[in-house]
């Protein structure tokens, strides 16, 4: 399998650390999803040019995060898998996922925001971002039992949340501090020693 993207986006970074939890092999391509690189993307498969594009095995191309996670469950089989498969534990996490992932969402587009030139940036959306944000993360910071997200077990929740919150700390970093969110940040600095955050840096 192949990776496309850069580990500094998130959503590329929780399927790279699940590639890793899973022992699957693959190949990381840290193409940037901006400017000319967007048309090598392209050619992997994703028309939008958007990172992360995980070309299979067989040649096919998955593009979202979320679709390739799914897969990935798949191919894992059911007692690996890091997301439930059915039911109603499956709702009740897909919703806390969704949370989390909608809160990096709206980190990336403060930290997008921050990037413009300072006369472009737009006050009340950095702060209607950075509500909906820390709302989210706050959220699901009370629901966090330890040591890890739902208890003793390492899922796609604990993954795809310290993948976001690293992000924040390093590049959302006014989302970072208006956060209070002290266990979220105790689970992140437990995973920070995991290979599978190791072997995904920021950086790469």
């Amino acid at each position: 399998m192949i990776l496309i993207g850069r580990y500094y986006s998130p959503f590329v970074r929780r399927v790279g650390a699940t590639l890793q939890h899973y022992g699957f092999e693959y190949e990381h391509q840290a193409i940037r999803a901006s400017g000319a690189d967007q048309d090598e993307i392209r050619s992997y498969g994703n028309p939008l040019g958007r990172v992360p594009v995980l070309v299979k095995d067989d040649g096919g191309a998955l593009a979202d995060s979320a679709v390739i996670l799914d897969y990935l469950d798949d191919l894992a089989g059911d007692s690996k898998r890091l997301t439930p498969d059915s039911g109603a534990e499956r709702y009740d996490f897909m919703s806390l996922l969704a949370i989390a992932n909608g809160a990096a969402e709206k980190a990336i587009a403060v930290f997008s925001e921050h990037h413009r030139p300072e006369d472009k940036q737009h006050a009340a959306a950095i702060e209607g971002n950075t509500r909906q944000a820390k709302d989210g993360l706050e959220y699901l910071d009370a629901r966090i039992k330890g040591p890890w997200f739902a208890g003793d077990q390492v899922s796609q929740l604990d993954i795809s949340l310290v993948c976001y919150w690293e992000f924040m700390r390093a590049g959302a970093k006014t989302v970072f501090e208006a956060c209070d969110c002290p266990a979220l940040d105790a689970l992140a600095q437990r995973a920070r020693e995991l290979p599978i955050f190791k072997n995904t840096p920021l950086d790469a």
